[in-house]
């Protein structure tokens, strides 16, 4: 098992790692891709067993060290409609120990949910020995919406494709994980952006409230042995500095939007209201940059025509492109 760190971005600091399989051959290690694809029913069942085993012995070794940290196992969504999971996982607890909270299994996106079967009580089982669950992957394959609003998980997480900066302008990737956040607090569950590799992402991250973070920008898969060593050498800012970041100002600009919003929509578009649209923006967007004419004409159309106004989206997508 090789272990991804999760940044808590609310503290800066990691509080979770994810577990992911790996096959050894010599010295060749073999991706779950290359390998998954090709197991069994049962196969997957020995995986699962196998994996969790090291992962909690793993977990009780860096208990030793000073290291608290939650670990997540996946879990092939037709284990929910296999007593022979819940069975090893409450055999694991007893003879590794794990208390409520310490393990999280990741519900994996690749197959449908089993039907026929009362999931929310298969669930809610787990949850008797401590276990949280996640919905691994918001946004793909068989990880739909319905999920979340049918299955008491714990927390979501949302999937890397929708944050990539690498193949789509930022402008266009900010609102996904904006609203997908938004909607996955609503409902009460902690959120997870997967797929960070980019670290001005994560300015952006914080703005948007995102609970915890995951990708190359913050940590590879690494084994267990070196967890201590890197958390040691590796330290994050737990409040946003970097004020000059694209990414920042963008999402800066869609949480401003929201409080106009919810102003016009509570009819206090006021002179005292308007001011603090100015107060808010100067604080992000100062008026000494290549943006500062872009966000004076934008200012305007907020105040003369509206947030939802043909004048605003023509100034918003200035502003955008100054950025």
């Amino acid at each position: 098992m090789h272990y991804q760190p999760l940044l808590d971005l609310r503290v800066g600091r990691v509080t979770k790692v994810e577990a992911l399989a790996r096959l050894r051959d010599g010295n060749v290690l073999i991706a779950p891709g290359q390998f998954l694809p090709s197991l069994g029913s049962d196969d997957h069942l020995v995986l699962y067993m196998r994996g969790l085993a090291q992962v909690l012995t793993q977990r009780n070794a860096w208990r030793r060290v000073g290291i608290d940290v939650v670990v997540s196992v996946n879990l092939p969504p037709a284990a929910l409609c296999d007593s022979r999971y819940f069975d090893a996982t409450r055999t694991a607890f007893d003879e590794f120990g794990c208390e409520a909270g310490e393990l999280m299994l990741e519900i994996l996106e690749s197959g449908a949910l089993p039907q026929g079967v009362e999931l929310d009580k298969q669930i809610a089982g787990y949850k008797t020995l401590g276990v949280d669950f996640a919905q691994d992957d918001l946004g793909t394959g068989h990880s739909s919406l319905s999920r979340l609003r049918e299955l008491p998980f714990d927390c979501v997480k949302i999937d890397r494709s929708i944050a990539d900066l690498q193949d789509h302008d930022a402008a266009d990737v900010l609102p996904f994980i904006h609203h997908l956040t938004r909607l996955g607090q609503a409902l009460g569950k902690a959120v997870v952006v997967e797929g960070v590799e980019d670290p001005a992402l994560l300015d952006a991250l914080r703005i948007f409230g995102v609970d915890l973070a995951q990708g190359y920008g913050i940590a590879r898969p690494m084994p267990g042995e070196q967890l201590p060593d890197w958390i040691a050498q590796t330290h994050f800012e737990p409040q946003f500095t970097a004020r000059a970041s694209r990414c920042a100002r963008l999402a800066h600009l869609m949480v401003w939007e929201e409080r106009m919003l919810a102003d016009a929509h509570l009819r206090t578009r006021s002179a005292a209201g308007q001011h603090g649209w100015q107060v808010d923006i100067d604080t992000w967007l100062p008026d000494d940059g290549p943006s500062a004419q872009a966000r004076d004409v934008l200012l305007d159309a907020a105040r003369d025509s509206g947030v939802r106004s043909g004048a605003y989206r023509a100034a918003r997508q200035r502003l955008i492109a100054a950025m």
